[in-house]
């Protein structure tokens, strides 16, 4: 009964390609707990606790309820963990400090009969309403345990590639212009960082 909002929120999963070649996709929220009627507003999606999946924090508007304000949801993602994964932070010098408009591909590769995993992200800013997403980049590896080349392209237009010294389910950070990243959490999941 309020005029802002207070429907059921929906988090839908990716599940992949249908038949028609189209990308299907299931709402999973009641059954991770995702329904709340809060009115929702503004949506940030960041890895709060440093594990190596993403986590979500939901912006809530008192409305119509009789309260000035009304305290923000997180939904903490523990499930996430179960695959490889590859967190990258990149910092600028010739480039803007937060490396806005930086292009990253990374190559990972499994066992021999696996197809080599492709995967590109940019660092964007202004990714949603009164939201700001993690400006870290996350790459999920699947079943993929080495990271075979990453390639970033600067927002300065330059290029580096880097093809040994980053390992998956870690958290790096790149500096514009230095050969080697800095490895700052490997194995994150374990080491104790929640």
């Amino acid at each position: 009964m309020s005029w802002n909002g207070n429907e059921h929120n929906n988090l839908f999963r990716n599940e992949g390609s249908g038949d028609n070649g189209l990308p299907q996709f299931a709402d999973v929220a009641m059954a991770m707990g995702a329904d709340n009627v809060k009115d929702a507003r503004g949506m940030a999606v960041a890895d709060f606790d440093n594990d190596g999946d993403l986590d979500i924090a939901i912006a809530t508007n008192p409305g119509d309820c009789g309260k000035e304000t009304v305290p923000p949801v997180v939904l903490r993602n523990d499930i996430g963990q179960k695959r490889n994964y590859l967190v990258m932070e990149l910092k600028g010098t010739d480039s803007n400090r937060d490396a806005i408009g930086a292009l990253v591909r990374v190559e990972a590769t499994g066992s021999e009969d696996q197809e080599p995993l492709r995967l590109t992200r940019h660092v964007h800013c202004g990714s949603g309403y009164v939201s700001q997403n993690d400006l870290r980049l996350f790459f999920g590896l699947g079943n993929r345990e080495r990271i075979s080349k990453v390639v970033v392209r600067w927002p300065s237009g330059t290029e580096q590639t880097f093809t040994s010294g980053i390992e998956a389910n870690s958290l790096v950070r790149i500096v514009e212009g230095q050969e080697l990243p800095e490895q700052k959490i490997v194995d994150v999941a374990s080491s104790g960082q929640k």
